[in-house]
Formats: structure tokens, C-alpha cells, sequence
């Protein structure tokens, strides 16, 4: 029995979110490569539709597509619950795909882009109805497990984002947000994005990667590490929309790194050269544990940049603005990429799987830390020639995948990560 079967679980509906966010992303790169190469400067309404298929029609499709595995792990799921996770996802799908195209239309249809708004707040909607989900299906079980709680937290910190988001959108259009003075509107408007890279990605990718490296660790660890991100992604929120970011950003990121050297020192024997030999599949959560280390020193520097106060997000030197792009793809293909590529890989196997793996782990990972070396560095060399790489092997592993997930030939069991 396929383990993405309709009928085992929830896999139906993972299948779904998975197939969909593959093609969207597949959108995404070819962009990300005729931009990194600088072959083509894509228009504002191009690049915000670029951004929003990759955090919302990738990483967002697939953390819906392994909460649906996760959360149907190892209890029976009724026929009723199995539709209703069908129903969520294809309305999920559509509401990324709404919200994605309001941005690539841009002014075309409303030249006060009122679509944005609109459909973001149908999105909100969705991801309510999605956590209302997500609290049953983990109070359904008898032991608590780490990476369950922090998707979950992952999930609320997604919602709590999806609310600036829907402010900016109507700030964007209107220049104003009724019932809030411009300020303060500017201010939730502006704490958007790192509630989106900060309090939303970092928990959902920590979460995965404990689900696939210490899922049977039952110590209180794995808890403490999910609690100390979902409150510095509060704290965050709380600095951006009261302007007290000088103050309150630099002891959110201690709780990050608190949190980072935990799961590394939990992670050691893995991490070690004797942990990667014969790994297999687990390879993907390794390399994710390594750049979410990457993420966290990127992290620190524009913190002590915001605690110096010696960046202005409106007004970004080149360095500057290379070292933010390094830090969103770190946690963008770094971290969430290879989580997603990493539970997929322990379901769908293959010889073409294996050989994508292959093609993921070098020519993805190599490509990224390229590519985020040349916009550190602004070098753009460098761009022009990981850009591509990083891409191309993208593209091939997706129409693999997607092959996989539309195919009855896959694993009847899943793989085991470890």
C-alpha cells in the first residue's frame, strides 16, 4: 500500500498540498535563475509574486502536506476527517494561488492592488480553519511529541504573521489601515516579514527537523526548544509593532540560539563524520540542521545591525541588501527545502528518487552556499554561476518528485531517518 495512498491517513491530502506546491515552485526558480543570473530584472509585482509562490506556494503548501502526515501518524483518521483534509487542502491550494497571482497582478486590475487584501484575508481564513484542525488532531493524541507541538506553534506564528500581512496589503493600498493611525499601522505593517522568516519558519523548520532526527527522543529537550522559538518569534512581533526593536531583538535572538545550540548538541553524533556515512535519506535533516547554524549567525549580524542601529530597511546599502537575500534563501532552500525534500524522500523510493536525492544534496546545497556567498560578498560572478546550478538541480528533483506523487510505484513503508 502506497504511504501517500488516499487511504493510509491523511497521505491523501499531503499528496495534494505536495503536488501543488512542486508546480508552483517550479515558477518560483525559473525567476530565482533568470534573476541570479541577471539575465532579466524582473518588475516589483514579479519579484513580491516570486517571494510569495516560494514562502507560500512551496514551504507553505508543504509544511500543510507534512502536518497532514505528522498529525495522522500512528492514530486512525475517520473517512470524515479524511475528507474534511482533502477539503482543506484544495482550499488551501486555491487561496495560495489567489494570493500569489494578486501580486503578479500588481496594478493591472485595481490600481490600488485592493486584490491583496481580499485575498489575503481569504488565505487567513483558510489557515484558521487549517489550526482549528491542527488543535484537535494534537489533543487526538495520548503522548505529546515535540515536533507536533512546534508545527503547531509554527502554525499559530503563520497566523499571527498572516495578520500583518493582510494589514500591510491594505496599508499598500490605501496608505492607511482603518482604525489604526498611520504609525502604528506602518509599524504592523513592517513586522510582517520577520514574523513570517522569524516566527513562522524557524519553529516550522525546527519542528520538522525533530520530527526526522529524534522523533522517538521522549525527553523534555525537544519541548524546551520549540517554547524558546515560539517566544522570541513573540518577542519579535512585539518589538517590531512597538518600535522597541533595538531593545527587544537582541534577547529573541539569544532564545534562538539557546535553542540552536541545544538541537545541535543533541544532533552531535549525527553531525559527526561517522554520522553521515550510510545515511541515506537522513542526509536531507542534516544538511537543514547545518544552514538552520548558517540562519542563526545570519541572524546575529543583522540583529547587532538593528541593536547599533546602523541599518535602514528602506534604504539598504548593496551589501546590506546582499545579506538579507543570503539570510531569506538560507532558511527559504537551506532549511525548509530540504526538510520538505527530506520527508518526502523517506515516503517516495525510487532509483529516480535516489538519483535526485544525489542531485539535491550537491548541486542544491553547493548552489546555495554559492549563491549565498556571492551576495554576501556581493560578487556577482558568483550569482551568475550558482544561480543556475541551484535552480536547474531544483527543477529536476521536482519533476521527479512530482512523477513520484502522481505514480502508484512508490515505497510501501515509509523510510526510516535517524
Amino acid at each position: 500500500m502506497s504511504v501517500f495512498a488516499p487511504r493510509d491517513g491523511l497521505a491523501g491530502a499531503a499528496r495534494v498540498t505536495f503536488s501543488a506546491a512542486s508546480v508552483i515552485f517550479m515558477y518560483t526558480i525559473v525567476i530565482g535563475i533568470l534573476n541570479g543570473m541577471d539575465v532579466w530584472d524582473p518588475e516589483h509585482d514579479v519579484l513580491m509574486s516570486h517571494v510569495h509562490s516560494g514562502t507560500l506556494g512551496w514551504i507553505t503548501l508543504g509544511v500543510a502536506g507534512i502536518a497532514f502526515l505528522m498529525f495522522s501518524e500512528g492514530r486512525e483518521v475517520s473517512v470524515g476527517e479524511q475528507r474534511r483534509a482533502n477539503t482543506m487542502a484544495w482550499a488551501l491550494v486555491g487561496a495560495v494561488v489567489l494570493y500569489v497571482l494578486a501580486f503578479l497582478a500588481g496594478d493591472s486590475i485595481f490600481e490600488d492592488r485592493i486584490q491583496r487584501p481580499i485575498f489575503g484575508t481569504v488565505l487567513f481564513a483558510v489557515v484558521i480553519w487549517l489550526l482549528v484542525w491542527f488543535v484537535g488532531a494534537y489533543r487526538a493524541y495520548e503522548s505529546a511529541s515535540a515536533a507536533r507541538l512546534g508545527l503547531l506553534l509554527g502554525w499559530i506564528s503563520l497566523l499571527i504573521g498572516a495578520v500583518f500581512g493582510v494589514i500591510l496589503g491594505l496599508y499598500t493600498s490605501n496608505g492607511n489601515v482603518p482604525g489604526l493611525d498611520d504609525q502604528t499601522a506602518a509599524r504592523f505593517a513592517d513586522a510582517h516579514p520577520p514574523a513570517m522568516v522569524i516566527g513562522y519558519l524557524l519553529v516550522a523548520g525546527f519542528a520538522v527537523v525533530e520530527w526526522l532526527l529524534h522523533d522517538d527522543d521522549p525527553g523534555r529537550a525537544g519541548f524546551v526548544q520549540m517554547w524558546l522559538l515560539f517566544v522570541a518569534g513573540i518577542i519579535i512581533n512585539i518589538a517590531f509593532v512597538t518600535g522597541k526593536d533595538e531593545q527587544l531583538a537582541g534577547p529573541a535572538n539569544l532564545l534562538m540560539i539557546a535553542a540552536g545550540l541545544t538541537l545541535l548538541w543533541r544532533s552531535r553524533s549525527m553531525l559527526a563524520p561517522s554520522g553521515w556515512r550510510g545515511a541515506g535519506v537522513a542526509r536531507f535533516p542534516r544538511f537543514a540542521l547545518m544552514f538552520l547554524v548558517v540562519y542563526l549567525v545570519l541572524l546575529t549580524v543583522l540583529v547587532s545591525w538593528i541593536i547599533r542601529d546602523v541599518i535602514e530597511f528602506d534604504a539598504l546599502t548593496e551589501s546590506q541588501e546582499g545579506l538579507l537575500l543570503a539570510f531569506d534563501h538560507t532558511m527559504f532552500i537551506g532549511v525548509m527545502t530540504n526538510v520538505m525534500f527530506g520527508v518526502l524522500a523517506t515516503r517516495l523510493a525510487s532509483p529516480l528518487t535516489a538519483l535526485a536525492n544525489k542531485v539535491l544534496w550537491w548541486g542544491v546545497n553547493l548552489g546555495l552556499a554559492g549563491f549565498a556567498l556571492g551576495l554576501i560578498t556581493t560578487t556577482a560572478v558568483l550569482k551568475q554561476i550558482f544561480a543556475p546550478i541551484m535552480g536547474a538541480s531544483l527543477l529536476f528533483a521536482l519533476v521527479v518528485y512530482l512523477r513520484e506523487l502522481r505514480s502508484s510505484h512508490v515505497a510501501t513503508d515509509p523510510v526510516i531517518v535517524g
